[in-house]
């Protein structure tokens, strides 16, 4: 199997301490080079991680020798311009979330990827949980019964200020909705297997006071005639995440477990006993560069897509009411 060689759009943040070590530990795949806008972290990212080269400027990247993908970890209103690009030069793009500030960026580079025939992919690493993957599957083949609601939650308290570029709104899309919410709902979308009809949301900044919010309220009409609800703070305490969903036979409670998290899992139906069971950690970041290397040789994976990324976007918009 041939090696799918990476360069990484981005040489800070979590481009340095989760995408770029992924990698490395991801079978079959290798991080050859590297852009930064920043020279200081552009030498402190080549100083950790073994590389062939590292650039300043986006086409001589794309030019790397023997380069196959790029994974896009800048700030949202840039992934437009970067993966339209990367994608007209030949390359597989696994691009971060959200895909991009507006739904009309997000289907510019649907139709690049289709253009170029090369893969397209949200980093909504998730979908590369096992047991996800596999209540996923029992909610579309009907085990549970008709899907009736569906809900997800986290709580994250940043200790500190988040970078420049997520405290204003048309560069990150939203802070809580953008760099939590936005998962949560791809989360919701992907266990329900359906289409959103209509979202509506509540975002507030009483936490840090931004102009973007720090903390997102969700609901979410689903064409199967279920509901859906997510809540994402940034500033705010709330114990576990978790990932609730209900049918006209059953449901399952999972605490904890998101993003890899070991938690527990909870599933019961009717007329039979309680399950519960431990989930352990999972490397999803690991697994979701081994998708994607799969995704990029015609095997189809549960990996977002560029239309997922575009039905998140409209969400996200329809959330925060721009």
């Amino acid at each position: 199997m041939a090696i799918l060689r990476w360069g990484i759009i981005g040489a800070s943040g979590w481009a340095a301490h989760t995408f770029a070590p992924a990698i490395a530990r991801a079978r079959g795949n290798q991080l050859v080079a590297v852009l930064g806008s920043k020279r200081k972290s552009l030498k402190e990212f080549t100083q950790q991680h073994v590389l062939e080269s590292a650039y300043t400027d986006l086409k001589s990247l794309l030019k790397h020798p023997g380069l196959d993908a790029v994974w896009i970890a800048s700030p949202p209103d840039l992934h437009r311009a970067q993966a339209v690009v990367a994608l007209r030069a030949g390359l597989h793009v696994l691009c971060e979330k959200p895909m991009a500030t507006t739904v009309v960026d997000c289907r510019a580079m649907v139709r690049a990827a289709e253009a170029a025939d090369r893969s397209l992919c949200i980093g909504f690493n998730n979908r590369a949980h096992p047991e996800l993957q596999k209540l996923a599957a029992a909610v579309a083949t009907g085990r549970f019964g008709d899907p009736l609601e569906v809900r997800a939650q986290m709580y994250f308290a940043y200790d500190t200020a988040p970078p420049k570029w997520r405290q204003q709104p048309r560069r990150s899309g939203g802070w809580a909705i953008g760099d939590i919410g936005t998962h949560l709902l791809d989360l919701i979308s992907w266990v329900m297997n359906d289409t959103a009809r209509a979202a509506s949301g509540c975002l507030t900044n009483h936490c840090w006071g931004f102009k973007t919010d720090d903390h997102a309220a969700v609901s979410v009409d689903f064409r199967n005639g279920a509901r859906g609800s997510i809540t994402a703070a940034t500033g705010a305490v709330g114990g576990a995440p978790r990932l609730d969903f209900y049918g006209s036979r059953g449901y399952f409670n999972l605490t904890g477990g998101l993003f890899g998290m070991p938690g527990s899992l909870e599933i019961g139906l009717r007329g039979k006993p309680v399950e519960t069971r431990v989930i352990a950690e999972f490397d999803t970041y690991k697994t979701e560069v081994e998708m994607f290397a799969r995704q990029t040789r015609g095997q189809q994976t549960s990996l977002a897509t560029g239309e997922d990324g575009v039905a998140n976007t409209r969400l996200v918009s329809a959330a925060r009411g721009w």
